[in-house]
């Protein structure tokens, strides 16, 4: 997990099963199925597990594994870890979607900075990022992470002005293969990989 993240730099969803008695139509994978595609956000395991017929985790990620294997070679796939899964669009349909898909470009070292110094720090202000990277910080990283869904607004701190505060997002976790945000990699393997070598630890 860590050097997947290195490679590369929610518990109840806002869907409702208003009819519980109509499931019992319907099997375990296909009420996991219609769940996750139903929310917007990323699912969390234990609120699937409330939803099938077995209080079992091993159970349940049989289910994930069956469904991943599903959608393996469709339009959106199926992904999960330890915490979370979600749909999302294929990525070998990149180049056929070229009109409607946003590549994700590059990171400049600055968001890449920003977005280590926020999952470390967090939720932190721009202020701290700042003081943390030792230089001034554009509003422009802060808005390319907004886009990706990677960190979001966690409410004002309760200083004098009131600044914003920021953290990551579930999305974040999945799209760096991350089950936690304890599973991140200590500032010194980041440096190693020639990551963040500007920053001292605080």
């Amino acid at each position: 997990m860590k050097k997947s993240f290195l490679n590369r730099l929610g518990i109840k969803p806002n869907v409702k099963l208003v009819n519980e008695k109509s499931l019992s139509e319907f099997d375990d994978k296909n009420i996991v199925e219609a769940i996750v595609f139903a929310s917007r956000d990323p699912v969390h395991i234990d609120y699937l597990i409330t939803k099938v017929s077995k209080s079992d985790k091993s159970y349940l990620n049989n289910i994930l594994s069956l469904l991943k294997g599903d959608y393996k070679t469709r339009g959106v796939i199926f992904e999960y870890n330890e915490n979370y899964c979600l749909f999302k669009t294929s990525p070998l349909l990149k180049e056929a979607l070229s009109d409607e898909y946003q590549e994700t470009r590059d990171l400049s070292r600055a968001a890449k900075e920003t977005l280590a110094i926020i999952a470390y720090h967090q939720p932190t202000t721009r202020s701290e990022i700042e003081e943390i990277r030792g230089i001034s910080s554009s509003k422009g990283s802060l808005d390319v992470l907004l886009d990706y869904h990677w960190i979001e607004i966690a409410g004002k701190k309760d200083i004098p002005g009131r600044p914003i505060l920021y953290k990551t997002t579930k999305k974040f976790l999945l799209d760096f293969n991350l089950s936690d945000i304890n599973d991140l990699p200590n500032l010194s393997e980041l440096k190693r990989e020639g990551l963040l070598t500007s920053l001292e630890e605080k």
